[in-house]
């Protein structure tokens, strides 16, 4: 009986997030740009307050990476990351091309053309910072870009994201699916742009490298791939600033640990990737998704 009302309320879920999804998009078509992200922060607000089992899970994962911040101030950041969120989410529904280019500035895209110039494809890395989304709309836009990405349940949900990053010419390489290691290695050979986000705990290839003080486990591939196929990694993130303005800023081709002990290197190389991504999110810990379960595994 458990087992059974457990699968219908997994059921109501999904049908309510599919339905939100679709209102949301329907909203995005007749609604101007600010409103809509005015509607997003309103949508976040209302999220911190109806989604107890995320706001607890906020709090704690602040309060163990901020020990020494009090409790108002967790709070409101907590708050705010979920404001911030909803924000996000209304401006990748609301986003054009001609629309992205007046929101989204961009530093160090010089490098990406350094990188690009070798001709082994380049990895880009980054994380669940500020609106990642809009950072691959900009490069895909400008590149020839392809990003590894878990599939979402719906499936309705996820093939919305899909399409949405597809017009800005961003294709995705759902990494559970048949020939997706095909696509990633194909993507090399195209000297395309890989782009990889390894701040989340998920069943794939990983190893525990310290992240906000505490163990965590983190995908490895971006290392693993850049070993193997010699491919130079650059490092980039998005952050949100006055007036909803976001700034792109890329860092590269990065200097690798390359001592010969592959498993080593890839680890430490891991390790370094995810000491960047902390370095951002400690910048601004709005902007980054506290609610997370980024350390539910032990080493």
């Amino acid at each position: 009986m458990n087992e059974r009302l457990l699968q219908v309320r997994k059921r109501i879920t999904l049908g309510s997030l599919v339905g939100i999804t679709w209102l949301i998009k329907a909203f995005s078509l007749i609604v101007p740009y600010r409103i809509g992200v005015c509607t997003g922060a309103i949508f976040g607000s209302c999220a911190y307050y109806l989604l107890p089992r995320e706001r607890k899970r906020a709090i704690a994962h602040l309060e163990m990476a901020f020990q020494d911040k009090d409790r108002a101030w967790i709070r409101q950041t907590a708050r705010r990351c979920f404001v911030h969120l909803g924000k996000a989410l209304f401006e990748t529904m609301l986003m054009t091309p001609r629309r992205l280019s007046s929101v989204v500035d961009i530093r160090g895209e010089e490098n990406i053309r350094t990188a690009l110039s070798r001709r082994k494809g380049v990895i880009y890395v980054t994380g669940h910072i500020g609106n990642w989304e809009l950072m691959a709309h900009f490069v895909g836009l400008n590149f020839k870009l392809s990003v590894i990405a878990a599939p979402i349940e719906p499936k309705q949900v996820n093939d919305l994201i899909v399409s949405l990053r597809a017009a800005m010419g961003v294709t995705t390489v759902l990494r559970t699916r048949p020939g997706a290691a095909k696509e990633m290695i194909r993507a090399f050979r195209e000297n395309r742009i890989l782009g990889l986000l390894i701040d989340q705990d998920t069943d794939v290839e990983s190893a525990f490298v310290d992240f906000m003080g505490k163990p965590a486990w983190t995908p490895t591939a971006a290392a693993s791939m850049a070993i193997k196929f010699g491919a130079p990694v650059i490092f980039g993130h998005i952050k949100r600033g006055q007036g909803n303005r976001h700034t792109i800023s890329i860092e590269g081709p990065l200097d690798l640990v390359q001592t010969g002990d592959t498993e080593k290197d890839i680890i430490a190389n891991t390790a370094m990737l995810t000491k960047k991504i902390e370095d951002c999110i400690r910048q601004d810990p709005e902007q980054w998704v506290w609610m997370h379960r980024r350390w539910r595994r032990q080493p």
